[in-house]
């Protein structure tokens, strides 16, 4: 497969599974990436075709890097909302899951 092409597939792919949230996928993809620019050692310039190719990949990975950084964050969110609420459901198990008069 072309390379140009091969890149255009890929970049692609990192956008649908990123806006997938599709994390399996998004790692497969991302090592393939690896793997196809490793190998594409070139001593000569890219064509106008590849440089396109390489502008297209590297914004689909910006964009993956994005999603992947937004989730993280909600993530330690909604890790950090149930760390705060961990005495709560400690007091109420204590309570024989009786409500508290003091707790909202």
């Amino acid at each position: 497969m072309d390379k140009a092409m091969q890149l255009l597939r890929l970049a692609q792919g990192l956008r649908q599974s990123a806006r997938h949230r599709d994390w399996r996928a998004l790692q497969r993809l991302d090592v393939d990436l690896a793997a196809a620019l490793a190998g594409w050692a070139r001593p000569l310039a890219p064509s106008e075709l590849e440089r396109q190719a390489l502008q297209a990949i590297g914004e689909a990975h910006a964009e993956a890097r994005q999603v992947c950084r937004d989730e993280m964050q909600s993530l330690e969110q909604t890790l950090g909302q149930m760390r705060e609420g961990r005495e709560r459901w400690r007091a109420y198990a204590a309570h024989g899951g009786q409500q508290l008069e003091d707790q909202p």
